[in-house]
């Protein structure tokens, strides 16, 4: 099975091929398992203005045209942040057979490169990048040359001299955009200046590209038809801590690294959280007294432990030279602090984060509330993305787990982004009450359709189970969700028997 590095994106990656179908998606005729281990029958599941002058109306004016503009703007880099920039398609090439031109021509978006794949010929040869994203991007061949950090509507070309033939790895070397998608390969050889390949545009390379409408609906069924499919490994596991004679819980959290299937056959070298991606899910109550025991068996790299959202002393922050020094391969920390805040709330590395992090060292840490509403169903979705792909805990489509809930039900879903990008988590057929942001309860809860997660955020929202069926449940950057050969990724199925 195929093993990938934990500094891969998801860009490239293979999913699994996708045998012909029925038609009709077995999804729904789904034998479904509710969490106390019965097995369920089969759903079918199927005032009086006043006069102002004209400078008063002129003052009024100009505020809200500001105020349009500067929504339009933000929409405008949400939708580059979200869909990429630009899906046109890019000659990734152009040489002169007879001993001419040798030279390609790069897009730079906002995570993303365009192409991804480069031809050329060996010997000499130049690409021409340009910046069209809304923040700094480079392009760099890794071990050979790279731009400068060019500024947005910025372009530079690079020289590659006397190239041999084989491949080489381009990436964006920011910090984390690598991660996020913006990656690459060129390849050497005789003729490849005449290949390209496009993520967004140009020649289909998927299965798709040479079925019927027929074979394509079949096929698109068949891959959803494997949902839930099972996968080694099950990650946020609630971990029971050992209690001292004083009171204080006890957890102990070991990171190293691992092999974790996010869905069938498809193997990724992750980091984890005592062997489970995510970690353990720690809970604890308000008051109490914690100490938290982190083991570094990581091969290479120190790391620290952030409690992201929980009051805690300066020094059990985990930012390495600010709160503390790192821990090295080998040894151990530990943070230890009282509760003083409920909540929905996280932990994570804060040693390399941009690679830790979207890696899989990553966990919930959640504090309940005397407050908190009743509910039938609690569950937590842990949003990731980068070496691991799309992932909801851990897994991505058709391997994610369905919330499985009676009808009438009322279900708690804590939304929690570890990833490098935003995810607008958009549930079909009933809505979502947002009762916290945070780990801190609204004042004033409001409903919507589509909740959007940002980088850190965490989202509470209850979901009354009032119509029966099975509900798509997704990330609606669609790029985050589906693709050629079906849904993948940031899907799951809410079912409400």
């Amino acid at each position: 099975m195929p093993v990938s590095s934990p500094r891969d994106s998801l860009a490239g990656r293979a999913r699994p091929k996708v045998p012909g179908g029925s038609g009709l998606s077995d999804l729904f005729l789904i034998r479904h398992f509710r969490s106390d281990g019965s097995n369920s029958q089969n759903c079918n599941l199927k005032g009086t203005r006043a006069q102002m002058s004209e400078r008063s109306k002129a003052l009024l004016v100009w505020p809200v045209a500001g105020f349009f503009v500067v929504i339009a703007f933000g929409v405008g880099l949400i939708s580059e942040a979200a869909f990429g920039g630009s899906a046109g398609v890019v000659t990734a090439a152009s040489t002169d057979s007879t001993g001419g031109e040798n030279t390609a021509s790069v897009e730079l978006g906002d995570l993303f490169i365009e192409p991804a794949e480069i031809g050329l010929e060996p010997g000499d040869a130049s690409i021409t990048v340009a910046n069209n994203g809304k923040t700094q991007h480079d392009f760099t061949v890794t071990g050979l040359v790279g731009t400068e950090l060019l500024e947005p509507g910025s372009e530079e070309t690079i020289e590659l001299t006397g190239l041999e033939p084989g491949t080489y790895d381009f990436i964006c070397s920011v910090p984390g955009h690598a991660d996020g998608g913006m990656k690459g390969v060129i390849t050497v050889a005789d003729g490849a200046g005449t290949e390209a390949t496009s993520t967004t545009g140009g020649e289909d390379h998927s299965e798709h590209a040479s079925m019927s409408p027929q074979e394509m609906l079949d096929a698109d069924a068949a891959r959803t038809g494997m949902f839930p499919a099972k996968t080694k490994g099950t990650g946020g596991k609630v971990l029971k801590p050992k209690v001292e004679a004083d009171g204080t819980k006890v957890f102990e959290l070991t990171a190293d690294e691992i092999q974790w299937e996010t869905e069938p056959g498809v193997i990724k070298e992750g980091l984890a959280y005592n062997g489970q991606i995510p970690g353990p899910a720690i809970k604890a109550d308000l008051g109490d007294r914690v100490r938290i025991i982190l083991n570094n068996e990581l091969d290479d790299e120190p790391t620290t432990l952030h409690l992201h959202g929980m009051i805690v002393p300066n020094d059990m922050d985990g930012v390495p030279a600010l709160n503390q020094d790192a821990v090295l391969p080998g040894e151990n920390f530990t943070y230890e602090f009282t509760v003083r805040n409920t909540g929905s709330n996280m932990y994570h590395s804060h040693f390399m984060a941009d690679t830790q992090v979207p890696g899989g060292l990553l966990g919930a840490f959640i504090v309940d509330d005397a407050k908190d509403p009743n509910v039938d169903v609690d569950t937590t979705m842990v949003l990731n993305d980068g070496p691991l792909g799309f992932t909801i805990n851990g897994k991505g489509f058709p391997a994610t787990a369905p919330i499985v809930t009676s009808k009438g039900d009322l279900v708690r879903i804590r939304y929690m982004n570890e990833g490098l990008q935003i995810h607008p988590m958009h549930l079909h057929g009933m809505p979502q009450r947002v009762i916290a942001k945070d780990g801190h309860v609204l004042k004033h809860p409001y409903m919507a359709d589509t909740v959007m997660v940002a980088p850190g955020e965490r989202y509470d929202v209850l979901v009354k189970a009032t119509e029966a069926g099975a509900w798509a449940f997704h990330c609606h950057i669609l790029t985050h969700a589906e693709g050629p050969d079906g849904m993948f990724g940031m899907v799951t199925v809410m079912v409400v028997e």
